[in-house]
């Protein structure tokens, strides 16, 4: 028997025994749950009838059909390492680390931008002007480098980002696009998807990120229904069956967690996300800033 047919059988028997054990104890509300993850696996025609008997609710029947299944294939030995279903799970808590920090990057890269955008709307202009003046105020002197430099980095900025709009969407609807993104991400991050599923959840991950990033709805809405449609996601850990393959997973889903908290610290450690997180209210900002800035200008102007 193949290590796959194995461990599905191994899995199929142990949900059976929950689900006898639960008849015993009369919890019937649990059952239901059970038969749900165990027709995600490859059932033969005798596990289909007693699914078909515990949904009409003949728990008799169910149990009688259970124990016959269990005894049948208990003569066939089965041996499955239990350390595999440790690595199993633990590589299942990996991979719900990664998506939740995933989904935290998502966020704060999604403020900055939009943080950017507004900036680049209310200020823009203004900074292109004001930096002008001072590329051109410093030629021949040791700073013209820096200026001509901090010129052309922020007209570039400026100009990739200038007819691009900060989307206003409705308390509902930023619920909305928020639950419906960690749904799909969770159905197409690369990192946690089976090998044969990676580069297609590579491309449908960018432009889920791509979306929410620039919040719209309607497409994270359509790529999330696209996902839960096609019943897209499968954990590599539900595609390997092989301790030594499975420790290598673990551990590069070790490192993967490692380098997204460091990714995380250094958003939280830059200069433009200190400057949002000191900014009780935008408009409020924006509007003593461009004061400022045009204040500035007026000196530059007048030589000052």
């Amino acid at each position: 028997m193949a290590d796959v047919q194995k461990m599905e059988l191994s899995k199929i028997i142990k949900r059976l025994e929950m689900i006898k054990s639960l008849i015993t104890m009369e919890e019937e509300e649990e059952i239901s749950t059970h038969i749900s993850k165990l027709e995600q696996l490859a059932l033969s025609a005798e596990v289909e009838d007693i699914i078909s008997c515990l949904k009409d609710k003949l728990y008799s029947k169910a149990v009688t059909a259970i124990e016959a299944f269990i005894n049948h294939k208990n003569g066939i030995t089965i041996y499955l390492d239990p350390e595999i279903d440790a690595l199993k799970l633990e590589i299942k808590a990996l991979e719900a680390a990664i998506n939740f920090l995933s989904e935290e990057k998502a966020d704060l890269e999604k403020l900055i931008h939009e943080f950017s955008i507004r900036h680049n709307t209310e200020l823009g202009e203004l900074l292109i002007k004001i930096l002008q003046y001072r590329k051109e105020n410093t030629k021949g002197t040791p700073h013209q480098q820096e200026a001509e430099n901090d010129f052309k980095t922020y007209h570039q900025e400026y100009e990739a980002t200038k007819n691009e709009q900060v989307v206003t969407l409705t308390t509902e609807e930023q619920k909305e696009l928020k639950d419906k993104y960690r749904n799909a991400s969770k159905l197409c991050h690369p990192d946690v998807v089976s090998e044969e599923q990676k580069e297609l959840a590579t491309k449908l991950f960018a432009e889920l990120s791509a979306a929410y990033e620039k919040s719209d709805i309607k497409r994270v809405r359509e790529i999330f229904e696209k996902l839960e449609k096609g019943h897209f996601y499968i954990s590599k850990s539900d595609a390997i069956y092989e301790k030594k393959l499975l420790q290598a997973e673990m551990e590069k889903q070790r490192l993967k967690v490692k380098v997204l908290k460091e990714q995380l610290q250094a958003i939280k450690e830059s200069d433009t996300y200190k400057t949002i997180r000191s900014i009780d209210n935008w408009d409020e900002y924006f509007t003593t800033t461009k004061h400022k800035l045009r204040l500035q200008l007026n000196n530059l102007e007048d030589g000052k």
